[in-house]
This record gives C-alpha cells, sequence and structure tokens, in this order.
C-alpha cells in the first residue's frame, strides 16, 4: 500500500476514526467499512482499512493512501486530477475487437481517415451498441465505466455530442466508406446480388438539412431522414447512405447503385423488401437493367391473379413442393401492376409453419376483440366501433330476449375464412425468370439483411434521431455502420460454433481482469466457447487477453500503448501478386526470381559487363586528387620495423 505524501487531503467525516499508535507516531486515519454479519458471533464486525496519515503541520488534513484512491475516486480527482481506475474492468469485447480488426482492418481504416483518438471514440461508441443496443450518448459514461476502451476512459455525453458534430466530417465520412467498399471488393465482394433496406427516422434536432416531411413510418406529422444500408448476401455491410426524407426509395437506391460502381463493385442484382414493391420503382429499376427480387406487398392484381388459381391446390399439396424446403409454390408470368406493363415472373408460396403460427394469433387477438366489445355492449354502448382489422370478421347482431333487443358481437365465419386462407401465402416478383428454389435461396439471404438491419435501427434510437445539424447525424449513422460490421463479424464466428450472437457477446463480455497491488491481472479462466470464438476469427484469445493487461497496465504506469493493427504483408487485391496454374496467389520475395538469367546486351545495345573491376585493367599511378598512388600493404613507421639481419640472441629456455 503506497501513500502520497506529496498530497493533502481532507480528512472524510463519515465513518471514519483517528487512532494513534502507541510509539507516538502520526495519527492514522481509518476508514470504516461494516462487515458482513457474522453467523458464529452473531454480531456484524466494521473491518478496518488505511485511508491516510495525518499531516503533521495540519491536523484537518491527511496524506492519502492509495486505498483513499480507490474509496473516494471522485476525491481523488478534485484533488489531483487524475482519473482512478476501477478495481475490476471487462476486457472481452475490447480483446474481440482486437482480434477483429486483426481480420477486418476497420480499426486501421479509422485511424488512416480520423486519426487515432476519433477512430478511438467510434470504435467505443460501437462497442457500447453492440453491448447495450442503445445510441443514448447520456448514459454512455456510467454504462462503460468498468469497460475496457480504446481510449483511456470513458467519455461523456457532451465530449461525443462534439465528436459527431464538429470532428467527424461528412468528407471524411465518403473517404471511410469509399475504403471500406474498396477493401470488400479486393476481399472477394466483386459482382454479388445485393440486400439493400431503407428506413426513415423522425428528426427531433434542430438544424439538419437532410429533414423534411415525407412517408413517415411512425405516422407522425414530423420531418424525417431517410437512410438505405446495403449487404451482401452473406449480411456484411458494404455501405450507407442518407438522403433527404422526401426521396423515394428507388432513386436512394441509385445513389447506393452509383456509389459502388465507382468503388469497383459490380451488382448481378438486388434484393429488396416490400417498400419498393410500387409500379414507379419497378419501372426505376428497369431503366437501369438491374434485375431485382422483390417480396410483394398486399395484393395487386398479378398476385390476385395468381392465389385465385394456385392458391388453394398448393396447400399441402406435394405435387407444388419445393424440395429442401417446407414451403409450396406455384408460378406464372404476368403483369403485377396494372399500371406497369411488364410482364415479370410471380412466385406463390405457401408456408404452412407460418401460416399455422398466424392463425393461432389471430384467433387469440379476434377472441379478445370480442369480449370487449360484448363487455362495452353490457355496459350500455350501442352499436360499438369494430376496429378496421375485424371488420370482416366480427358482426353485431340483435337478439330478442324476453321482449327486448340485445346487441351482440359474434364471428363472422365467412369473413373469417377469407382471412385464414390468407395465412401462410406471400408471393415474390422476379425480373429474370428462375426456379421457386432459387428465387426462394435468394431471398432467404435477406434474413442476415434484415437482421443486421434491426439491429442497427436500434443501435441509432429507434426510429428517433436526437444528434442536431446534418453532419452529427450523418457521423452517428457511421458509427452505426460500423457496430454492424463487428455485429456481422462476430455472428459469422457463432454461427460456425452453433451458438447465437447474444450469448456469445454475453460470455465474452463477463471476462474481467482485477487491480491488485496497483496493477491489473488476469486468471485465464475462460471457457473453450470462448477460446473457440477467438479462433474462429482466425485469433489466439490467450495472447490477445494478455495483450489487453499490458495495455491498462501501460496506461496506469504513463505509457503510451501500442493497440494491435492488421497483419503484416500485402492486402488482397494488391499489386504484390503472383498466381500458380490453379489460380492460388503465391508471395514472392522482392528481387531478381530465382533461375532468372539476364540478357547479354544492355538496353541502350551495349554488351553487357560483369560487376567490378574488368579483367586485364590497370590502375592509374595517380590518385583523383592528383597524388602519386602508393602501394598497398603496411605503411612505414614506428609501428613497424624491418627484420633485422642479425640472429636473435634471445635464450629459449627447453621445459
Amino acid at each position: 500500500m503506497a501513500v502520497f505524501w506529496t498530497y493533502k487531503v481532507a480528512i472524510p467525516k463519515d465513518h471514519v476514526t483517528i487512532e494513534r499508535q502507541k510509539d507516538g507516531k502520526p495519527a492514522r486515519i481509518k476508514y470504516v467499512i461494516v462487515a458482513p454479519y457474522n453467523r458464529e458471533k452473531g454480531y456484524a464486525e466494521p473491518k478496518r482499512t488505511l485511508i491516510g496519515y495525518q499531516c503533521m503541520d495540519d491536523p484537518k488534513m491527511m496524506h492519502p493512501t492509495t486505498q483513499y484512491r480507490e474509496i473516494f475516486p471522485d476525491l481523488w480527482k478534485n484533488v489531483t486530477g487524475e482519473t482512478v481506475m476501477p478495481t475490476t474492468k471487462r476486457i472481452g469485447l475490447f480483446s474481440l475487437c482486437q482480434a477483429l480488426n486483426q481480420k477486418t482492418g476497420i480499426k486501421d481504416l479509422l485511424d488512416a481517415t480520423y486519426g487515432p483518438a476519433v477512430a478511438n471514440g467510434i470504435m467505443d461508441y460501437a462497442i457500447f451498441s453492440i453491448r447495450h443496443h442503445s445510441d443514448s450518448t447520456f448514459s454512455f459514461e456510467n454504462s462503460m465505466k468498468d469497460e475496457m476502451l480504446y481510449s483511456e476512459t470513458a467519455r461523456s455525453d457532451s465530449w461525443y455530442s462534439s465528436l459527431f458534430e464538429h470532428q467527424m466530417s461528412k468528407a471524411q465520412a465518403l473517404q471511410f466508406r469509399k475504403d471500406w467498399a474498396i477493401q470488400c471488393k479486393n476481399e472477394g465482394v466483386e459482382e454479388v446480388w445485393l440486400c439493400i433496406d431503407g428506413s426513415n427516422d423522425d428528426c427531433k434536432a434542430q438544424g439538419v438539412e437532410l429533414a423534411e416531411k415525407g412517408n413517415s413510418k411512425s405516422g407522425k406529422n414530423v420531418k424525417n431522414v431517410n437512410f438505405t444500408y446495403a449487404v451482401t448476401e452473406s449480411g456484411l455491410p458494404v455501405t450507407f447512405d442518407l438522403y433527404q426524407g422526401g426521396i423515394v426509395d428507388a432513386k436512394a437506391l441509385k445513389k447506393v447503385v452509383d456509389f459502388l460502381s465507382e468503388c469497383g463493385i459490380r451488382l448481378r442484382g438486388v434484393i429488396l423488401d416490400r417498400g419498393y414493391c410500387d409500379g414507379p420503382s419497378l419501372r426505376y429499376l428497369n431503366s437501369l437493367c438491374l434485375p431485382y427480387i422483390i417480396m410483394v406487398k398486399g395484393c395487386p392484381d398479378g398476385v390476385v391473379n395468381i392465389t385465385n388459381e394456385y392458391g388453394a391446390k398448393i396447400r399441402l399439396n406435394a405435387e407444388y413442393l419445393v424440395e429442401g424446403t417446407h414451403l409450396f409454390s406455384a408460378q406464372q408470368e404476368g403483369q403485377l401492376f396494372s399500371n406497369y406493363k411488364h410482364l415479370d415472373t410471380i412466385t406463390l408460396f405457401y408456408d404452412y409453419q407460418n401460416g399455422g403460427e398466424r392463425i393461432s394469433t389471430l384467433l387469440d387477438s379476434l377472441y379478445k376483440m370480442l369480449d370487449k366489445l360484448n363487455a362495452g355492449i353490457r355496459q350500455g354502448e350501442f352499436n360499438p366501433k369494430i376496429p378496421k382489422k375485424y371488420e370482416t370478421m366480427i358482426d353485431i347482431t340483435e337478439e330478442s330476449i324476453h321482449g327486448e333487443k340485445e346487441q351482440k358481437a359474434v364471428i363472422n365465419r365467412k369473413g373469417l375464412q377469407a382471412s385464414l386462407d390468407s395465412k401462410g401465402l406471400y408471393a415474390i416478383v422476379s425480373s429474370e425468370k428462375m426456379t421457386p428454389t432459387e428465387i426462394h435461396h435468394k431471398y432467404v439471404a435477406r434474413n442476415a439483411s434484415e437482421k443486421q438491419f434491426m439491429f442497427v435501427k436500434t443501435q441509432l434510437g429507434y426510429g428517433t434521431a436526437r444528434i442536431y445539424y446534418t453532419n452529427g447525424v450523418y457521423s452517428k449513422f457511421l458509427v452505426g455502420f460500423v457496430a454492424a460490421v463487428l455485429r456481422y463479424e462476430i455472428e459469422s464466428a457463432s454461427l460456425t460454433l452453433d451458438r447465437s450472437t447474444t450469448q456469445m457477446i454475453r460470455e465474452v463480455d463477463l471476462l474481467e481482469m482485477q487491480k491488485i497491488n496497483d496493477f491489473y491481472t488476469y486468471t485465464h479462466a475462460e471457457k473453450n466457447i470462448v477460446s473457440d470464438l477467438f479462433s474462429s476469427l482466425g485469433a489466439d484469445a490467450l495472447a490477445l487477453l494478455n495483450e489487453s493487461v499490458k495495455i491498462e497496465n501501460d496506461r496506469l504506469a504513463g505509457k503510451a500503448p501500442v493497440l494491435r493493427h492488421r497483419k503484416p504483408g500485402p492486402k488482397k487485391g494488391s499489386h504484390h501478386k503472383n498466381y500458380d496454374a490453379d489460380g492460388n496467389v503465391i508471395h514472392m520475395k522482392p528481387g531478381v526470381k530465382p533461375g532468372t538469367k539476364r540478357s547479354d546486351v544492355n538496353k541502350d545495345g551495349t554488351s553487357r559487363k560483369k560487376p567490378g573491376v574488368q579483367t586485364g585493367s590497370t590502375r592509374s599511378k595517380y590518385n583523383k586528387d592528383g597524388s602519386l598512388r602508393k602501394k598497398p600493404g603496411p605503411k612505414p613507421g614506428p609501428h613497424h620495423k624491418p627484420k633485422s639481419a642479425e640472429p636473435s640472441t634471445k635464450l629459449v629456455q627447453k621445459t
């Protein structure tokens, strides 16, 4: 236990006693902590901890100890300006992000674009988003105070507000988006089907140029900001963009397509959700000659026709089974919308599992609504209003009981049957001729996209943008994109272990180190599944966790820690490539390749000569400075004496 004799602090008033030693040494100030109840002794014993020595020149002040620093971190910071590190600190997510950066290099791209200080703040906020599914900067400092971060301490909400609005520019965001897309292209994302999702956020902040009134999903008459995320079929986030709230989704889609095209990523097609299924959007996609697969929204003319013809036939009919799935389908070419003169492939699917769940949910809600309506009638409500959802399934009838007419809410069997028949049926439209199996497998890829998109929306405030100014909103969406990239990599590694992403994040976050004797130590007691997660990312859990402890201890010692970067060597897609006959990459050392023979003639036509002095050449008698060249060998002087011609008189004693 160290004593800081150079510091003087006020003696705390609460739970402090002053005790003098018998040998007359300065008074010892002890902080009394009430211990748990001792069943054997029948009472709770106070536990004393030395927090300081009383100052000899000022009885009201004392010299603090390390225990005072731990017990009173706020008072210590007021006196010294130093932030006290917690006694325990979670290191799992930081170490995991180090492994993710080793694989993807996303932290290195942020360093190159924003500088290490801002990049550290971005990574810390991404960890916060993944851990808490929140975008509330107000709770960041308190929630992350016991978490090891890229920054030395957990930043305040005002620091992050300044970061988003003033330290991250749109030009830097564009540069990062471009660098990440080019890296994805170099890593193999070069010609793909892309899943694109779009949404809009209510914007309560002022000074946001992109905010304008449009088709708000919240249904409120407020301004909103639209955004788009693009991911591969596997779920890897490739890019994102923001645009005005009044722009339709199809035009925003073109911005993403053009941006990726400039980065060298060619699209084989796009897989879209119901939001893009309308006449103008399909017409626009066809004008771009961009193939599409889109889930149909509602019941347009083309879907009504195929449902009337095949809706009843395909139900649990083996002739219409989609092999390898639990689905049944029928397919035909047709015109989806009456105002859109184009033939597409319309595929009708029946999913009995989904249909059964939806039927159960419908019946439960229908019974609750009947009870609610009849309860209102018994209380004197006349002709109660039926919600629109149940208008075709519920009727209000009148019955004559004892000469008096009474109303009652009953089921409309015909309307209910129509609703039951629709459960489990859905349609997908594709611009190219594809089999139901191909269409199903393509659209299933949207599951990864929708899952990522769902977490992105929770990390961005559940549909409400609260950051002020356009630059702040754009910056916060970029941080959400970084969090989505990290979570995707965690999810991909978790799938190989047959574990859920949330479960693995929780397991990793439980790893913590303890501060003993002023420095942190970590005992390797992590589960095998955690080590396997690091291994699936190509990293060594043991080495990374030890490195994290060293980084934090370096900070405590006042040293600047060195954070891990990507593996050394040329990146994929660089010019440092050679290929064998099978197309595998071979990295070769620079210089002349073994077995290479130089030409006998130089480029200027002269004959090539061997390096060094040419055969038969003689040296000049004079040096370059005009002096006479001397023969090689030792120079005459006092240290060199010629041998005497006289015989030596030294006697040699025989042994």
